[in-house]
């Protein structure tokens, strides 16, 4: 009887002994009184010997609560210096709880109605410890008991043992490269113990701590003798071309799948990882945690799909994370897009009514079946993989109700119709990982010798720039040139060996060649414009005159030529080079692009703000994308230029990838639906794509580890028919609303799902008020209660944000305010003054707005000038505002966390903050409002 049978039945103290024998002990039965052990608090409760093994006893127990009683009677015993394994069994719970009494007594509690895979794995440790000792044993029992499965201390132990393997490593290489090495190989040992979860590794469920351990007594140099024998000549080759010390590992798969292959960082710097290090992280990280891949909802057990994106949060640096709005996304989340976005595509790849689309996934028909074997999904930032991993899910069951074995769908799909794109390579290897690891677990009940090779991925998933583009090339890859680009790639992904070093360098080349043909194509048009432009220059006017160039034709001359000297240097680089300098869909994806482009594209590209973006990469944006373009204009008029999320150009870049009629799904930032800078993408999406969903997920926020408040966008690339309705929430609940209803605005929706009327009918008040943002220091710690004394004529009460309510506000703050009656900065300053600033010089001549003049030049001054003035806070739960009336409120200065308006006079400044106050404005300002990261 298999063990977890037995502990499903069982129900009394008196079943223990069979449960002992399983566990390794040899049963007994001896009956004792638990007053005989003295606890502190005596326990009344049948109790019995069941098990000894190396003099070790295992103690049993029929009593409720069992956890608190196997501990408590664990904690005595290694208080008196007894050794023994205590099991308490609570038959009206269904509970099983082990204790060891040795160090912190660590409790592991099985529910007998659903023993999991990590409960046997648990057991299996401590079952299979290999020790003759009694405290060996018990500490080996205390060492399996203590384990956790996969959770967020995993992830914090990877990162810190990744932090010591990147500072143990020769400091001569560079500290990317190093991340890198560290990082690989971390990632191939916790692929590994993965593999052997399963039974893989020469069927030893300890084996990689067993071969440690020999490297180690063998005189250790771990990496060498043990993990690249292992990965290079051993998972990487075919069992027949193994050499005589790679044999010794015993029935080890051939795995395949470029995760065993040297990677050029390791040629380029051979250097191997201390064994200090790798004891490290097989004490302190691996053997602490168990290991399963059997698709257990409890994410204590299983691994999930947020496990891998959480590594790859937590081994990247926290600035640059936050630089590149890499964050994972939450798996319900992602199966709700992937979910709308396939059923959206279902729905327009057969001609079939939305309605329709869950019979036909439910009993797919070969319609479907076909489209569904053949479609291209991309990720275009792939991040750790979560969108592909959904999606992968979602078609692979598709394909089992159509009559496929779980195993050979799941490859299938890995091999065909998955895409990632991502400019973190990190991102590019995790990615590459889950999926394997999904793979793997599709390979359920195949044995090692059965398990065929792990496809090739670097094919399919390739580290890249979406969204910057060197250069815009048009595409030039004949339709033959395409096809066997796409036979090439299904080579690579399916070969093993020289097969796949030849079929990858065709691969490559073929590549180069769509570049080249890309670049050729530039320079032949960039030529054209030139001789158009200069033939215009040369042509006589209409009485024979000759007219020169216009300056703006002038300018687009040397634009032009400008661009055709970059095209020449790239293609000569790229002649000489014989590699890509640069990643471009056309090239890389050229099959796909010449087929149109994907099918889907998904994913939840980076929310950056312009603001952490730099100059050259605002200007880069806006010269290639025209949504991102249209925001620094957008706000001027009312005197502030919002800057657009980068969010914006991944939408559009999105809708180009994907082809007509295919179908975009993005997670976005929820201010898209409102901000101005927005408002040309509105207006787009609007005009030109047939959306399906736009659903703010607000509510949903407190999924993600950051404050964000996203946003779910599904929509085809087609021009939407006259009367669209789509959906304004997830999961199909029937809010909906008229596409032709949706413009530049805009889009709020009501609970109905409808866009309220008054958003389009009745002006905004910035269209007939100048709003303006409060004066801004660039240095608040300096000028906003300096702790120098100041001469009393320069300081002013300052207003912050917090300060303001309805009809009222409070100062207790000054700020300096050394500033004429023009908004300039005083020529001079007093003596105190003077001497606080010359400290300072330095600092403030490097704040971000400061263009010249002296140092106590304060921004937006005009705040401080008005004279009637109105208020309200730009952070807030609801609308209060207050005019600024009174000798004294005239000199208050609001600051930056301030909005303001002038008045004409102090009736029009009362008026408006009593408007601004009323009921109904707060209730429409509270439903528009975006949301802060407050709430």
């Amino acid at each position: 009887m298999a063990l977890a049978d037995i502990l499903s039945t069982l129900t009394s103290l008196r079943q223990l002994p069979e449960v002992a024998f399983e566990l390794g002990f040899s049963p007994t039965w001896h009956e004792l009184s638990l007053g005989s052990l003295k606890l502190p608090a005596p326990l009344e409760a049948p109790a019995a010997i069941v098990g000894r093994r190396a003099g070790l006893l295992f103690l049993a127990v029929q009593t409720a609560p069992a956890a608190t009683a196997a501990h408590r009677i664990a904690r005595h015993l290694a208080a008196r210096g007894q050794l023994a394994i205590v099991a308490a069994v609570d038959p009206a719970a269904r509970h099983l709880a082990l204790a060891a009494s040795v160090a912190d007594c660590p409790v592991a509690t099985i529910a007998l109605d659903r023993v999991r895979a990590v409960d046997l794995r648990i057991l299996e440790r401590g079952r299979t410890a290999a020790t003759d000792s009694t405290l060996g044993c018990c500490l080996a029992w205390s060492e399996a008991l203590a384990g956790r499965s996969l959770d967020q201390r995993f992830f914090e132990r990877f990162r810190t043992t990744l932090e010591h393997a990147i500072d143990a490593l020769p400091r001569r290489i560079p500290r990317a490269d190093r991340h890198a090495l560290a990082l690989l190989d971390l990632t191939r040992v916790l692929f590994l113990y993965f593999v052997q979860e399963r039974g893989w590794l020469d069927g030893r469920s300890r084996f990689l701590r067993e071969e440690l351990d020999r490297c180690l007594a063998g005189g250790g140099r771990v990496e060498r003798r043990f993990l690249k024998p292992l990965f290079f000549g051993t998972l990487n080759r075919p069992r027949d071309r193994r050499s005589t010390a790679a044999r010794r590992f015993g029935a080890v798969p051939f795995l395949n799948g470029g995760l065993f292959d040297p990677h050029p960082l390791e040629q380029a710097w051979p250097d191997d990882l201390p064994d200090s290090v790798w004891q490290e992280a097989f004490d302190d990280l691996f053997e602490r945690h168990h290991f399963t891949i059997t698709g257990e909802t409890d994410a204590r057990a299983a691994i999930g799909p947020d496990m891998l994106g959480r590594v790859f949060e937590g081994v990247m640096d926290p600035e640059l994370r936050r630089a590149t709005g890499a964050f994972y996304t939450p798996s319900d989340l992602v199966d709700d897009v992937v979910t709308a976005s396939l059923s959206t595509w279902i729905a327009t790849a057969v001609r079939c009514s939305p309605a329709e689309v869950p019979a036909l996934v439910a009993s797919p028909p070969p319609a479907l079946l076909e489209r569904v074997r053949e479609v291209a999904i991309l990720d275009p930032a792939v991040g750790s993989g979560a969108f592909l991993l959904g999606a992968l899910r979602q078609l692979v069951a598709i394909r089992v109700r159509g009559g496929e074995s779980r195993g050979a769908a799941t490859r299938s799909v890995v091999a065909r119709n998955l895409f990632g794109v991502d400019v973190n390579p990190n991102a590019v290897r995790l990615t590459e990982l889950r999926l394997w690891l999904e793979v793997i677990e599709a390979d359920a009940g195949t044995t090692a010798d059965a398990i065929a090779p792990l496809p090739n991925l670097d094919a399919l998933i390739r580290q890249g720039d979406s969204i910057f583009e060197r250069v815009d090339l048009p595409f030039a890859v004949s339709a033959a040139d395409a096809g066997a680009m796409a036979v090439l790639r299904r080579t690579v992904v399916a070969s093993t060996g020289p097969a796949k070093r030849r079929a990858l360098a065709g691969l490559r080349q073929a590549e180069i060649r769509a570049a080249r043909s890309a670049l050729e194509a530039a320079v032949a048009t960039a030529e054209s414009a030139i001789r158009d432009l200069t033939a215009a220059g040369r042509s006589p006017g209409l009485f024979g005159e000759r007219v020169p160039l216009s300056r703006a034709d002038r300018a687009e001359l040397d634009r032009v030529r400008r661009h055709r000297t970059l095209l020449r240097q790239l293609l000569r680089r790229l002649r000489t080079n014989e590699e890509l300098p640069w990643f471009h869909y056309g090239s890389q994806f050229a099959d796909i692009t010449a087929a149109g482009g994907f099918d889907l594209v998904l994913g939840n590209p980076p929310w950056v703000r312009a603001e952490a973006l730099s100059q050259s990469e605002r200007e880069a944006l806006k010269r290639r994308y025209r949504w991102f373009r249209s925001g620094g204009r957008a706000g001027r008029s009312r005197g502030f230029a919002p800057l657009p999320d980068l969010s914006v150009a991944f939408v559009e870049r999105a809708f180009e990838l994907v082809r007509p009629e295919g179908v975009v799904g993005l997670l976005l930032p929820a201010k898209l639906l409102t901000a101005q800078y927005a408002a040309v993408a509105r207006d787009g999406l609007a005009r030109g794509t047939t959306l399906s969903v736009i659903a703010n997920l607000t509510d949903r926020q407190k999924a993600f580890d950051a404050t964000v408040y996203p946003l779910a966008l599904i929509g085809s690339r087609s021009i939407p028919p006259s009367g669209h309705r789509l959906a304004t929430q997830l999961g199909g609940s029937g809010a909906q609303t008229i596409q032709q209803s949706l413009g530049a605005t805009p889009w709020t929706f009501d609970p109905a799902g409808t866009v309220p009327v008054t958003r389009a009918s009745v002006p905004r008040l910035g269209d007939r008020l100048r709003i303006r943002l409060g004066a801004k220091t660039g240095a608040d710690d300096i000028f906003v209660d300096p702790p120098a004394p100041i001469e009393n004529e320069l300081l002013r009460p300052a207003v912050r944000g917090r300060d303001v309510g309805a009809f009222q506000f409070q100062s207790n703050r000054k700020v300096i305010w050394a500033i004429d009656r023009r908004g300039r900065p005083e020529s001079g300053l007093p003596p105190l003054a003077a001497r606080y600033f010359a400290t300072h010089e330095r600092r403030l001549k490097l704040r971000a707005d400061y263009q010249a003049g002296p140092p106590w030049t304060v921004f937006r001054t005009d705040a401080g000038l008005a004279k009637h003035r109105v208020i309200w806070a730009d952070l807030a739960r609801q609308l209060g505002a207050v005019a600024l009336l009174g000798s004294a409120a005239r000199l208050a200065i609001p600051l930056n966390t301030c909005y303001w308006i002038g008045a004409d006079s102090p009736d029009e400044a009362l008026a408006l903050a009593g408007w601004l106050n009323s009921r109904p404005i707060r209730e429409q300002a509270k439903r528009h409002a975006t949301v802060a990261a407050s709430g």
